[in-house]
């Protein structure tokens, strides 16, 4: 009997594909493969080039797969989205991180793994557009798609939900949460960007979820989206879309507290942050009357008025804002699926 001999792997998108997740699709460029978060058939409905940007950011975007292999070697590059966002990848090895590479511009970097059966994720930057050039596995013997982790979950919101102030891919509160609960992320945060639009729903549809969160309310103050006359129904009519789609339970979020400048300013349309806060507590409380697997969260129980030092500008969660709202919601969103 001859022993296998270890080698180098290439593991693109294109040659393992059910090792990827995260994405909802992929294209070819010329210099390699760009995730795409919303197809571009969804974005053509969108008709909005800022979430064009949007979805080609791979945030949530991963590999797993089980491997003894010795090293990864990852060559990608990205280009900035927010000014000041981190623009770097982690390596996850049997649950742990393990190396959290810069990934600014474009770049070619080098992970030693234990050279042991291991479950080992790429995760690549959650802020910035990026294409990916070539991913490499040296010294593999076995190498094959990581099992599922359990429960398939795809969360949507605004950039409170996208983390751009995250340190790292893998410390949003999505990601926590789903290290945590072991669920299957499918992070669809779209910064400046949550406006009920219906192609996002199906979105959310097409990731097979087995929970969803909706996360909204912030976006729709900032944008002067609704009235107080236009947003109930078309919350509720999001979320009738998303269930038409799936039969998982649907767990909406309001906005997390604010500074002044938005809770009690009100916007172009006369609403201020409270105001739509509750507008969504009230339309979500007429979805509960017909739908049991419906569950709204309160945004300022999971950050509340009182922890304004977790908002670096009074809106978005520092780095330990977002683990204070990932260790609140995780046994929230574990409860909902029992």
């Amino acid at each position: 009997m001859t022993s296998a001999v270890p080698t180098a792997r290439r593991v693109m998108p294109t040659d393992l594909p059910e090792a990827w997740h995260g994405a909802a699709t992929w294209s070819t460029t010329p210099d390699g493969q760009q995730p795409w978060r919303v197809t571009p058939a969804h974005l053509e409905r969108i008709m909005n080039a800022d979430v064009d940007e949007l979805a080609r950011i791979p945030n949530g975007v991963r590999l797993e797969i089980d491997t003894d292999a010795s090293a990864l070697e990852v060559e990608l590059t990205t280009t900035e989205a927010h000014a000041g966002s981190a623009r770097r990848l982690d390596v996850v090895v049997d649950g742990e991180l393990v190396a959290t590479r810069e990934a600014g511009g474009s770049v070619s970097t080098w992970i030693d793994l234990p050279s042991r059966p291991a479950r080992v994720e790429l995760w690549l930057p959650h802020a910035a557009p990026t294409v990916l050039h070539e991913v490499m596995l040296h010294g593999a013997t076995q190498l094959a798609p990581a099992g599922p982790r359990g429960p398939r979950w795809a969360v949507h919101g605004s950039s409170i939900t996208q983390c751009n102030q995250a340190d790292t891919p893998t410390g949003t509160w999505p990601a926590l949460v789903a290290a945590q609960n072991s669920f299957e992320l499918t992070a669809l945060g779209v910064a400046g960007q949550c406006h009920l639009d219906p192609p996002l729903a199906e979105t959310i549809g097409r990731s097979r979820p087995d929970l969803v969160t909706l996360c909204l309310g912030a976006n729709i103050y900032g944008g002067d989206t609704f009235s107080e006359r236009s947003l109930p129904p078309a919350v509720i009519g999001f979320v009738d879309h998303v269930r038409r789609l799936t039969d998982a339970p649907i767990v909406v979020m309001s906005s997390i507290a604010a500074g002044p400048h938005r809770e009690d300013q009100p916007n172009a349309v006369g609403l201020t942050q409270r105001q739509i806060r509750e507008l969504v507590h009230r339309s979500v409380e007429v979805l509960q009357r017909h739908d049991p697997l419906i569950t709204l969260i309160d945004g300022t129980e999971i950050l509340g008025f009182d922890e304004m030092e977790l908002l670096g500008d009074l809106l978005h969660p520092t780095p330990e804002g977002y683990r204070v709202m990932a260790g609140r919601l995780a046994p929230l969103l574990a409860g909902v699926l029992g």
